[in-house]
């Protein structure tokens, strides 16, 4: 019994230490997100460039639209609030059972959720919309526009690729000793 209760509580130790790490990790990726859209509001303005290199500037463009600048119509700002906090708590929901099959989960869905509310709140708050001034050129005539807080996003879900070739590869062990069990 003993033993039992010391185990509960590591376990329980384990999973503060995740929610504490998770909620950390977010609030910083999101209060980077804001302070630096602020900074490039403030400092390039609507109107201002900063080139760094001939594939690298800086200047505002502000979304309205859903990811990517995207409009799905009259209800996009609707839907987005909606998405969006759907969306994080879903993750806030499996990021300790992810913890417990790999440790980097915490820290890459902390990332996404920290984009994501970072996102949603510039647009609750933002009249003029979304702020994204990272400006990327790919091609002459493609330049993708974006802010802290979409880098977060895809940095995350880049993070998670070999979380989810683990959780495949435990699937994968798993239906292999089911099968072992059920011929013997």
């Amino acid at each position: 019994m003993r033993i039992d209760t010391l185990r509960a509580l590591r376990v329980s130790s384990l999973f503060d230490t995740v929610r504490a790490r998770f909620i950390g990790i977010a609030a910083i990726v999101t209060a980077v997100d804001l302070l630096s859209k602020d900074v490039a509001v403030r400092t390039l303005g609507s109107a201002g460039v900063a080139s760094i290199s001939d594939r690298f500037s800086l200047f505002v463009v502000f979304n309205t639209g859903s990811a990517g600048g995207v409009d799905i119509g009259p209800y996009t700002w609707q839907l987005n609030v909606l998405v969006t906090l759907l969306a994080v708590g879903l993750i806030a929901s499996v990021v300790q059972a992810m913890a417990a099959v790999d440790r980097r989960a915490t820290r890459a869905l902390a990332m996404v959720a920290g984009g994501a509310v970072g996102n949603l709140l510039s647009m609750l708050v933002g009249p003029e919309g979304v702020a994204d001034f990272l400006a990327i050129r790919l091609t002459s005539e493609t330049t993708i526009v974006a802010n802290v807080a979409d880098l977060a996003l895809w940095a995350g879900a880049a993070m998670l690729a070999p979380v989810a070739l683990r959780l495949l590869r435990l699937a994968r062990a798993e239906r292999a000793s089911v099968v072992r069990v059920e011929r013997a």
